[in-house]
């Protein structure tokens, strides 16, 4: 009960609540919480002679007698205003400013977003360049890596050991592995 109470208490629904804008659920809340807190009591009555203040200051004016034809008038008293707007040497000058100012500002954009336009190429093209030399690396470093590894086990084990049938027999399982591994994954391609 105490967080609606603080909520009760934002300055936002004194107003609400002296136009008649709460709910009545709330309103009734609102007038049980005025009895016990004299913060929102002061507020309320400070809001309330603002409204009398205001309502007296609009209320004693007298009341202006307007002609019949009044918005014609202001509407050819606006007409006449912008007369030297329309005139023929007033557009011409007017171009002519708006073409000064877009002129010179796509010149200043124009070095501005060039010289940005080049450093982004050179960034770009640096760390392109440089993912190849890193890409180019790895793949050279691993064919030599796997060419070394394969002479060395095929040293050992063919020329050392003599068992050049047990190193085909197993290169012939396999491709024999592999072709069916294959098969299988097009077949399973080709049922999705």
């Amino acid at each position: 009960m105490a967080a609606t109470s603080e909520k009760i208490c934002e300055q936002h629904l004194i107003p609400a609540y002296i136009d008649g804008e709460l709910d009545k659920a709330t309103q009734q809340f609102f007038d049980d919480h005025l009895h016990d807190c004299p913060a929102c009591r002061s507020e309320l009555r400070i809001h309330q002679q603002f409204i009398c203040a205001l309502d007296a200051a609009l209320g004693n004016r007298a009341e202006l007698d307007v002609p019949a034809n009044f918005s014609k008038l202001i509407a050819i008293r606006a007409a006449s205003d912008m007369s030297g707007v329309r005139s023929a040497t007033e557009n011409r000058k007017a171009l002519a400013f708006c073409l000064v100012l877009a002129v010179s500002g796509f010149a200043l954009i124009g070095v501005t977003a060039r010289q940005l336009v080049v450093s982004l190429v050179w960034r770009v093209t640096g760390k392109t360049f440089g993912l190849i030399d890193v890409t180019w690396s790895a793949v050279y470093d691993l064919v030599a890596s796997f060419a070394v590894i394969s002479r060395v086990l095929s040293r050992k084990f063919i020329v050392e050991t003599g068992s050049l049938g047990l190193a085909l027999i197993l290169l012939a399982l396999a491709v024999l592995l592999l072709s069916r591994l294959i098969l299988g994954y097009h077949r399973t391609g080709a049922i999705e």
